[in-house]
């Protein structure tokens, strides 16, 4: 049997195929491939985001993304932007958290408490709430439309806690 001008052998290396040849391009191109990924869907900086804007975000696509938060006297969130009202018991009394899309799909997992309500960006999207009664809600949110989510009553914080915003096409 005649042995072949070039040797190629496949090796199993950290869940990746290297292949290895006497001329070299399929050991280029198998570099140049990307690594094989996983996605967990876990927040990239989520403790980072946590640190600076006091907000506890868990999971997601990368087609909701916090852009900033602002309090009641820095104004609301750019239009086009999801806006998420949430109250606090001292001054300035609220914050507003600002989200970026990309896409007519995406979620976010988070947990915002004393949330009372959330403006749509420029798609209309979903917004899932923990209730103070113990049943979750998710109310319909037009583009640029506003929906309030358990406000609650008098002077009392709102004890909804948002849980999901998921844009739907």
């Amino acid at each position: 049997m005649k042995t072949p001008h070039f040797l190629v052998a496949t090796t199993l290396v950290a869940g990746s195929v290297l292949a290895l040849t006497s001329g070299g391009s399929a050991a280029r191109e198998a570099a140049d491939a990307p690594a094989p990924a996983v996605e967990n869907y876990a927040y990239p900086n989520a403790d980072q985001v946590l640190a600076q804007h006091n907000l506890k975000v868990f999971r997601g696509d990368g087609r909701i993304v916090l852009d900033s938060s602002r309090t009641y006297d820095d104004g609301q969130c750019a239009p086009g932007q999801i806006q998420v009202e949430k109250a606090l018991p001292d001054a300035p009394y609220g914050v507003y958290y600002c989200f970026r899309t990309w896409g007519t799909r995406g979620f976010l997992t988070l947990e915002v408490p004393a949330t009372f309500g959330v403006r749509g960006g420029d798609r209309p999207l979903q917004a899932t709430a923990d209730l103070p009664e113990g049943e979750d809600r998710t109310y319909a949110v037009p583009a640029n439309g506003y929906v309030a989510i358990e406000p609650g009553e008098g002077s009392e914080l709102p004890k909804a806690i948002l849980v999901e915003l998921r844009l739907t096409p």
